[in-house]
């Protein structure tokens, strides 16, 4: 029901932001802008130590938490 109530609200504001895009890219091709080299950065991300023991962590408290339940029978807070 909450759905139906956003659609006459979704609809014009795609229909604006695609319209905006469009004029955007037009501007852009008018004014020659085709990027440049470096102009945005990519960087690789990597696992390091850090990731590697907040896995740990929070997969031992996962386990706690499934444990306590077990233990406890269900008990919920």
């Amino acid at each position: 029901m909450r759905a139906k109530a956003l659609v006459p609200i979704l609809i014009p504001l795609f229909i604006s932001a695609f319209r905006r895009a469009d004029e955007l890219a037009t501007a852009m091709e008018c004014r020659c802008y085709h990027g440049g080299d470096g102009r945005t950065r990519y960087k690789v991300l990597k696992i390091g130590a850090a990731d590697i023991i907040s896995l740990f962590v929070m997969t031992a408290f996962c386990a706690a938490i499934v444990l306590a339940n077990i233990y406890f029978e269900g008990f919920s807070i």
